[in-house]
């Protein structure tokens, strides 16, 4: 199928192009850098769009090139990091640069120095960013780039202050609430607290709390913003959710706790609510347990033992769950009630359909829809198991239904995987039924329920950096040394 595409290229044009004549058109924006990125440009696709738009899927692609943006010197991008609006590109040095670019539309905002490179994933609200490394906090607004903490007392009163040096060694990244952000440590020697609070307007200390054993991954702040919940997991298996109280108010005490069957060594993942139900923390033990909780209750919504080896922790891509683990990547329903209807006969014939909550299925006049945890089928006169004609009925695994020509052959998937032991690195996006899997330079589109590639490999030449997008459909490349590339689906 011919695809359309519209190409918006970014070209980086160097001071001495400027002084040779070339003038800025209203389609022009200035980089931080101080070169020219043309957003509008009639040239031909290169290698890398190529691939990105050979994944099968209808789509534009916007490109920024920065090799020359520090007067002919190369720069080269060591971490990509998103954010709910931005991406943020960290350059390989030891004080490094971090360029700030909106995810809808790849429009450079900033760039902001850093005192050392970042050691754990990057946290942020609405307004700032937090970024940790070894002995730093670095705190930066998202919309200009600049430090986000102040003076408030005395003649520098609303004067940006350097970086926060960590009173401690940090063992995860920050957690970030509405106005104080958190983060976990061995403890230091003011007291012997593993996880502590501070201010993000002026990065004053505040409360702290000690867990009873180690923090070694990066806490969660989680829920909306009018009532914020910190979660976080210990090395022996230990959950904790509390209120992500104001640096100066600890809270009171513990909102719930589990504990898991063996401990854990990989971050956790919390989804947001929907209209009908909380949302979930999910993690998965050492052991390759894998657990589903109640963000409200802490509750257990499920879990399933793998019999495999966890290499990293859980990310939610919509409906779908992904676990990298040593013997290949393991997806789960998010909401595990889920069946599968096999088709025979009729239009759908030999065809596969999924009913999960929120997700029914229509199939000759028949719709069938979980009801809670019961699937049910509801419609015009049909059989199930040979009986007599129905308008409704509840279906349990083994069920036949028949209307007209069409046999419907119901599957209780049960709470194992949807599939597992597929060999990828990583799954970097969903976009629509598919998920974005990659292999080395190498991206392939899954058909999500089933694991199967849903189209060609596509070999992206020079891929370096492809940060995990669980937010949106956009899918973020960085090429070279530093080509950046944002594949908007249509």
């Amino acid at each position: 199928m011919t695809k359309r595409l519209v190409l918006v290229v970014a070209l980086v044009v160097s001071t001495m192009a400027c002084k040779g004549g070339k003038t800025k058109s209203d389609d022009q924006m200035r980089t931080p850098a101080g070169s020219e990125a043309a957003v509008s440009a009639s040239v031909g696709r290169d290698a890398v769009e190529r691939a990105l738009l050979g994944l099968g899927i209808d789509g534009r692609v916007l490109r920024i090139d920065l090799n020359q943006d520090r007067k002919g010197a190369s720069i080269r991008f060591a971490q990509a990091h998103l954010t709910d609006e931005m991406i943020l590109l960290e350059t390989n040095d030891a004080k490094p640069r971090v360029y700030g670019f909106t995810r809808a539309g790849l429009n450079s905002r900033w760039a902001s120095d850093l005192r050392e490179p970042t050691a754990f994933p990057v946290a942020a609200n609405a307004d700032v960013a937090l970024l940790v490394s070894q002995h730093y906090a670095h705190a930066i607004e998202t919309f200009t780039g600049r430090g986000a903490l102040q003076f408030v007392d005395g003649g520098l009163e609303g004067v940006t202050m350097p970086p926060l040096e960590l009173p401690f060694t940090p063992t995860g990244g920050a957690a970030v609430g509405n106005d104080t952000f958190y983060v976990p440590s061995l403890g230091s020697p003011r007291n012997n607290k593993t996880i502590e609070s501070f201010s993000m307007i002026t990065g004053q200390r505040g409360w702290g709390y000690r867990t009873s054993a180690e923090i070694l991954t990066t806490p969660v702040v989680g829920g909306p913003s009018t009532d914020p919940k910190l979660y976080l997991a210990t090395r022996t298996g230990h959950v904790l959710c509390m209120d992500a109280t104001n640096y100066g108010f600890p809270p009171e005490s513990t909102r719930w706790e589990q504990l898991l069957e063996a401990g854990v060594e990989y971050d956790l993942h919390v989804t947001e609510d929907s209209a009908s139900e909380a949302g979930s923390v999910f993690l998965v033990d050492r052991e390759g347990v894998v657990y589903c909780l109640n963000r409200i209750t802490g509750g257990r919504r499920w879990t399933h033992a793998t019999a495999r080896t966890p290499r990293g922790g859980p990310k939610a891509f919509g409906p779908i769950c992904i676990i990298p683990m040593k013997q290949g990547l393991c997806a789960f329903d998010t909401v595990n009630v889920i069946y599968a209807l096999h088709v025979a006969g009729g239009p759908e014939d030999g065809k596969t359909r999924w009913v999960r909550a929120g997700q029914p299925a229509t199939i000759q006049g028949v719709t069938f829809k979980l009801e809670g945890e019961v699937l049910t089928a509801g419609g015009k006169g049909f059989r199930v198991n040979g009986n007599a004609p129905v308008d409704r009925s509840a279906l349990y695994d083994g069920s036949q239904v028949v209307a007209g020509g069409t046999a419907v052959t119901v599957e209780d998937h049960g709470r194992r995987p949807l599939w597992m032991d597929k060999d990828y690195d990583a799954i970097v996006a969903r976009i629509g039924e598919k998920l974005i899997a990659q292999k080395g330079t190498t991206l392939l589109a899954l058909d999500m329920w089933t694991g199967e590639p849903a189209g060609d490999a596509q070999n992206v030449p020079g891929l370096r950096l492809v940060p995990v997008n669980t937010t949106s459909a956009n899918l973020y490349v960085v090429a070279g040394n530093a080509l950046v590339y944002a594949f908007y689906p249509r």
